[in-house]
């Protein structure tokens, strides 16, 4: 049952991981697309009244980017219904990042008013705690796979990505990641 808790946790904790990573990975795909939207008099005019807001209504605001993008959601599963699944997995794809793009945007502005809240203040600590807490949790089990590409030869610089897989897959069919 340990063993059993201790995987879950570990799944957990490279759910939210891979979340952050996605993240890390858009972040300057996504502020390049907020930079490049030409309209800089708008982005000044959201800014300027976005600071006028107090936080509560500065909070509600975030719901506009939903309310108006998640549509495109039903567009693209509309898409994939009719087995146009180029068109479709681009407007899921183009949605998410545009929401993504105009929310970072939102956060950026108003980060220290968003933050004078309370509540926001605390959960927002927490996701930071939660993020280092789950880097802690693949801790070994990226010093195992690290471990294991070692033994079978292959380093950052040798071997290909299927390579390493199947070392990896050799490696937890012999029972190598059962202390992990």
């Amino acid at each position: 049952m340990r063993r059993f808790r201790r995987w879950c946790w570990t799944a957990l904790a490279l759910a939210f991981l891979g979340a952050s990573w996605f993240w890390d990975i858009l972040h300057p795909f996504i502020k390049s697309i907020v930079d490049l939207i030409p309209l800089e008099g708008l982005k000044r005019a959201i800014a300027d009244f976005m600071a006028r807001l107090p936080p509560y209504p500065t909070l509600v605001v975030f719901l506009i980017p939903l309310i108006i993008l998640e549509p495109g959601k039903l567009v693209a599963f509309w898409l994939f219904a009719k087995r146009q699944w180029l068109p479709g997995i681009v407007t899921y794809i183009g949605t998410d990042v545009l929401k993504l793009a105009v929310v970072s945007f939102l956060f950026k502005t108003n980060r220290d008013k968003l933050l004078s809240i309370g509540w926001f203040a605390r959960l927002y600590i927490w996701l930071l705690r939660v993020h280092d807490w789950a880097r802690e949790q693949i801790e070994p089990l990226k010093a195992a796979i690290r471990m294991a590409l070692q033994e079978a030869g292959l380093t950052r610089t040798r071997g290909g990505f299927l390579r390493k897989a199947a070392a990896l897959w050799r490696h937890a069919r012999r029972g190598g990641f059962s202390e992990v």
